[in-house]
């Protein structure tokens, strides 16, 4: 009786150790077991440098290292272990005070990468974020603006055991063509899973780590409670200790200061972002991706779900858990490397071509740039001063003075203005407010243009409005001198007043200055209450009647050079509700979760926008 057990073991032994079939990526190259890309495969480079290609996991993490030893901007912090217990690490990014340059309290965003282990794209995307703001640290523009005004947490790789087992094999997978599990093509983490592509058994295993999040875990078709399915969530919700490790990322961030998040994927070319019930959340999520896409000229779509479902993805465990923008991005192809001369193979967008490496870096980098930019600071006017052209003659300056909660405007006026004479003005702003190119100063897409500035002095004379319009068309923004911190910090423009203009004669005089930063982030209309973040939407950030639920600005009328103690604001209408955004044409509701659906059970090909 014992041998016919011990038989019975042995046979059940052999067929869990029945080897998988393992198949080949090749450029050309045909045959039963081959699967021709119409690109050289690439392999991972050994090099702490960007290279034309993928950098080998020891590489990428002993270059994040190297940038956290050498510069005081950055931190290297342990944030948990992999399921083989390998340290998971999280960089911050930013200068120690916790303080912005105009004296309020940073905001702070957290970009994830690498949670699957077959999106190769995405740890190199984020090392590029890394490396550009290393590098450009002391700019004088984005760079240095990025590190003084917000704090930036990056995990570059969070599904280390995957990555690793995707770079021991990069010419090799198993299972079938159509649906390649394991080796390169590995998604999951390695729970329950060895590191040898020889049983089918265990190169099944693993736990999507994008289907293990609250508040939607398992409450989807498009997750599965079967260990062996490529969307498996797991046991339970946060059982994987790489997501325990990302929500531990959110703490080093600051929790109460977080304002964005995204999750990096590939591929697809969208960024997917889960829409909740507060509707002003969601306008400034939808405005937000528009900064991001306009950086490289719309290639990139949006797509956001409805409120209220979701498949236990990370973007829909920060969006409602902190009330932020957060989003999925699939990095490119739109549908597969065809679109760069290969051959099409159904799952070949996760093999991007060595040579479009360095391009895609280079893209992803600015649109990531333009979304902390957008999010860190709403723009406003710092001060003013006014010279006489003449002798340089300083006449007045005004400022704002820093302070976390509230500001004060403090004015010195030298000498009264008088007509018919020519002055010099600089109008001061809190961030760098344009893009530049090759040293010039450029529109931002369609978001903003080269001048964009509209100046003019407005009073009351004899109880009768007056104002006085600045011709603007010769006016500029400072790139190589002049500017007080950031290229493009100050405007310059020249003046003069009209002959019926009297100072004595006034009892109000306020510079009125409408104009917008580089992304079309319109000024915050009363400095004198600093603009911050609760509970999915801007606070204290006034338009032009001083309305503060709209999220939206207006023109700024705070600096006054003569004060007759009137209200900045004649009259505030009541709030209303907002109303929360449809999700519109761009992917949502129940067509997504159609789509969902249809991508888990294999019936869509090539639109991985609908399997993150």
């Amino acid at each position: 009786m014992n041998c016919v057990y011990v038989i019975l073991f042995l046979l059940c032994m052999t067929a869990l150790q029945t080897h998988a079939q393992t198949y080949r990526y090749t450029n050309t190259e045909t045959g039963s077991l081959s699967i021709p890309l119409g690109f050289d495969v690439p392999i991972p480079i050994d090099s702490l440098t960007p290279v034309t290609g993928f950098r080998s996991y020891d590489s990428l993490n002993l270059r994040h290292q190297q940038l956290s030893l050498s510069s005081e901007f950055f931190t290297q912090q342990q944030v948990g272990q992999t399921y083989r217990q390998l340290p998971i690490w999280a960089y911050e990014v930013g200068d120690a005070d916790n303080l912005t340059q105009s004296g309020e309290s940073e905001a702070s965003a957290l970009i994830n990468g690498g949670i699957h282990a077959r999106e190769w794209q995405t740890p190199e995307a984020l090392t590029g974020y890394m490396e550009y703001l290393y590098d450009n640290a002391d700019d004088h523009y984005m760079g240095q603006y990025l590190i003084e005004n917000i704090k930036l947490v990056v995990i570059p790789v969070l599904n280390i055991d995957g990555f690793l087992q995707t770079q021991r094999y990069p010419t090799q997978v198993t299972s079938s063509v159509q649906s390649p599990r394991d080796g390169r093509m590995r998604r999951k983490n390695m729970r329950d899973a060895d590191q040898d592509l020889i049983t089918v058994f265990d190169n099944l295993q693993g736990v999507d780590l994008n289907r293990n999040n609250n508040p939607y875990w398992a409450t989807s078709d498009a997750s599965s409670d079967l260990a062996d399915n490529i969307v498996y969530h797991g046991t339970a919700a946060e059982s994987e200790p790489e997501v325990q490790a990302l929500q531990q990322a959110a703490t080093l961030a600051g929790s109460s200061r977080l304002r964005f998040y995204t999750d990096t994927h590939s591929f697809s070319q969208i960024y997917l972002t889960p829409y909740t019930d507060n509707g002003r959340r969601n306008n400034i999520t939808a405005k937000l991706a528009t900064v991001m896409r306009a950086a490289n000229n719309y290639k990139y779509e949006f797509g956001p779900s409805a409120a209220g479902a979701g498949i236990g993805s990370t973007d829909e465990y920060f969006a409602i858990q902190y009330q932020i923008p957060s989003y999925t991005l699939e990095l490119e192809p739109q549908n597969s490397a065809q679109q760069y001369g290969g051959f099409g193979v159904s799952h070949d967008g996760f093999i991007l071509p060595s040579a479009e490496v360095p391009r895609m870096r280079d893209e992803t980098r600015k649109a990531a740039i333009a979304g902390l930019y957008s999010i860190a600071q709403i723009p406003f006017v710092t001060g003013i001063d006014v010279f006489r052209v003449s002798d340089n003659q300083h006449m007045l300056t005004a400022n704002w003075s820093s302070s976390q909660t509230t500001r004060q405007l403090n004015l010195e006026v030298y000498e009264s203005l008088q007509a018919n004479e020519q002055y010099q003005l600089l109008v001061r702003f809190n961030k760098p407010m344009r893009a530049i190119d090759n040293g010039q100063v450029v529109a931002f897409s369609n978001l903003s243009d080269a001048n964009g500035v509209t100046l003019s002095w407005e009073g009351i004379n004899n109880g009768q409005s007056v104002s006085y319009a600045i011709q603007s068309s010769q006016g500029q923004w400072l790139v190589e001198s002049g500017f007080v911190r950031y290229k493009t910090d100050t405007y310059e423009q020249q003046f003069s007043l009209p002959a019926d203009f009297v100072w004595s004669a006034l009892s109000l005089l306020s510079l009125k200055v409408d104009t917008t930063d580089m992304v079309g982030q319109t000024l915050d209309a009363n400095p004198a209450t600093v603009v911050d973040w609760s509970n999915g939407a801007w606070i204290e950030y006034e338009n032009a009647i001083g309305r503060k639920d709209t999220d939206t600005g207006g023109a700024d009328k705070s600096i006054r050079l003569i004060d007759d103690g009137s209200d900045l604001f004649a009259s505030v209408p009541v709030p209303s509700t907002p109303t929360p955004t449809n999700p519109g044409n761009g992917g949502g509701g129940a067509m997504f979760y159609l789509l969902s659906l249809l991508c888990t059970v294999g019936l869509i090909g090539n639109k991985k926008q609908v399997c993150r």
